[in-house]
């Protein structure tokens, strides 16, 4: 898409190297004109786009994990990422579970804690989860597995050394405290009931403080925020009504946002995004449903610094992207459409911040793209074969 002045004039604010001061709240607005007000508002301190500077290109590399998901035997297989961000096969291991041999209609099937020492999986065709000690070379040993404490998990998350999770079928969560070998303990006064038995959980992940858990509950469109303490047990629960219908996946921005999908039940184009703030007691609406013009948008990754939200969208077929001003407000980027394999699942962002990967449900496979200017994404080839039911996305 040919880019018009104003939209160049944004490309060149962000990497100059001066910093506007006396930025204002925005007006929330949700054109592509619009838009570029927003970004002309970081006055070139956007560290998400100063990492695509010339200087600042090469990887380290890493590794990506997903879930088989394999109602025979649950699997978590490993993939290098290289200095291209192209990826090859590094590792399969066992979870010790079964997974349901088709999708969980969710996000965070798999968890890595903050200093990528752990992962934590779903089993949800045995009702359980488990946990994995990550090795230097990327490859996985399997640490424990215990019951999930409820029917079908099909997200889990981790803040330090808690685990929750939460049950789909019966509708409800449990937290666990980690051992230093892995080891899961239940966490007194952590289990409780969704707004409903028919809420349909898509996905559990904690506040970036850690002192709150969200819920998004996409059959009842509300948003659960569970309060904890000091011990990880949950003390108060709030209910807020989701703005947008279908609430579903979800990733934090600004270290104080939660950017949300609304599917809009798989409506063609009907899709939208919205950013919460308050995620300690409720969860309030920063600047309603923005549309994106696309069918069911059900993931979400944002970026290092939380300056972008990308969007995987099933029913379309391609990922898009958002971006997060300073006051939580978001704004699609309607140049910013990128075209992905059949029914795109799950998606990560790279822990080098350069690349995002996307689950293709529809054709098994791994697409891999580099992160450009405005929001854009280029494709950078993908890894076939992968398992047929496979769910989740993590990076290390």
């Amino acid at each position: 898409m040919k880019l018009n002045s104003k939209l160049l004039f944004v490309a060149a604010v962000f990497f100059a190297s001066c910093q506007k001061e006396n930025i204002t709240k925005q007006t929330p607005v949700h054109s592509g004109q619009d838009v570029s007000e927003a970004m002309v508002q970081e006055g070139g301190n956007n560290p998400d786009e100063a990492m695509l500077n010339a200087g600042n290109r090469a990887s380290k590399g890493g590794y990506l994990y997903i879930e088989s998901n394999d109602s025979t035997g649950n699997a978590i297989v490993a993939y290098k990422q290289d200095a291209d961000g192209k990826l090859t096969w590094s590792s399969t291991t066992s979870s010790g579970g079964k997974g349901a041999g088709k999708g969980l209609g969710s996000e965070g099937a798999l968890a890595i804690n903050d200093d990528h020492t752990w992962l934590f999986a779903v089993n949800a065709g045995s009702n359980s989860i488990s946990s994995f000690k990550i090795n230097n070379d990327g490859k996985l040993k399997l640490k424990h597995t215990v019951s999930s404490g409820g029917t079908l998990p099909i997200s889990v998350c981790v803040h330090n050394n808690l685990v929750y999770v939460v049950n789909s079928v019966s509708a409800d969560i449990n937290g666990f405290t980690i051992g230093a070998d892995g080891s899961f303990t239940p966490v007194d006064g952590s289990h409780k009931n969704l707004s409903a038995v028919t809420a349909g959980p898509a996905q559990i992940a904690f506040s970036p403080q850690g002192n709150s858990l969200l819920v998004t509950e996409k059959a009842v469109n509300k948003i659960a925020v569970f309060t904890l303490d000091n011990n990880g047990s949950v003390m108060q629960t709030n209910y807020a009504d989701a703005v947008g219908t279908t609430p579903f996946g979800f990733d934090f921005s600004r270290d104080k946002f939660m950017i949300v999908s609304n599917a809009s039940g798989g409506a063609v184009n009907a899709s939208t995004c919205t950013s919460y703030m308050n995620l300690y007691d409720g969860a309030t609406a920063v600047n309603g449903a923005v549309p994106n013009q696309q069918s069911a948008a059900c993931w979400v990754a944002t970026t290092r610094f939380g300056r972008f939200a990308y969007v995987a969208n099933a029913g379309s077929s391609n990922i898009t992207t958002y971006f997060v001003d300073r006051n939580g407000a978001i704004y699609y980027l309607p140049w910013s459409v990128t075209t992905t394999g059949a029914g795109p699942i799950d998606l990560v962002v790279s822990e080098d911040n350069l690349y995002v990967y996307n689950i293709s449900s529809g054709d098994h496979t791994i697409r891999g793209f580099k992160r450009s200017a405005l929001g854009t994404l280029h494709s950078i080839g993908y890894v076939t074969s992968i398992p047929m039911t496979a769910v989740g996305i993590v990076a290390d």
